[in-house]
């Protein structure tokens, strides 16, 4: 890797520290720091994940996903409910509690992408889609 490679990755780490930090002192007093917000954010979006598909969508490990998901769950924002043909498998939904808020959460994640990508046009933001895709992570 040349020396410039590493500013690049430098640079994503510093984003996403950045927007890290921003958005835990924006939830803390709803409870949702340390990126509880994301989790919510995606069951919202994608009711009747199971526990492993909503772990492989956030990147982050099972196990760290199941505990912050039964954490949820007590804070009543998920539901959890067994697979109706696999009994093994817990599916998570949205209760009423995370419905009602999840408008706060899309505006705030859609604010901190526009602020991020203000400075390109929109072939750019197509361009830099395309390159992150590429990434392996």
């Amino acid at each position: 890797m040349k020396t410039n490679d590493f500013q690049i990755i430098r640079t994503i780490g510093a984003i996403t520290r950045t927007i890290q930090m921003d958005s835990n002192q924006h939830f803390k007093e709803m409870g949702l720091n340390n990126n509880l917000f994301i989790y919510i954010i995606r069951i919202c979006e994608e009711p009747g994940m199971f526990l492993g598909q909503l772990a492989d969508a956030i990147q982050i490990d099972r196990t760290t996903s199941f505990r912050t998901v039964q954490k949820l769950v007590k804070q009543g924002f998920f539901e959890l409910r067994k697979d109706e043909k696999n009994h093994k498998i817990k599916r998570i939904f949205p209760s009423q509690k995370a419905m009602e808020i999840y408008p706060q959460l899309h505006v705030y994640e859609q604010a901190q992408s526009d602020l991020l990508l203000s400075q390109l046009t929109s072939k750019e933001t197509q361009e830099l889609a395309l390159l992150l895709s590429k990434l392996k992570y």
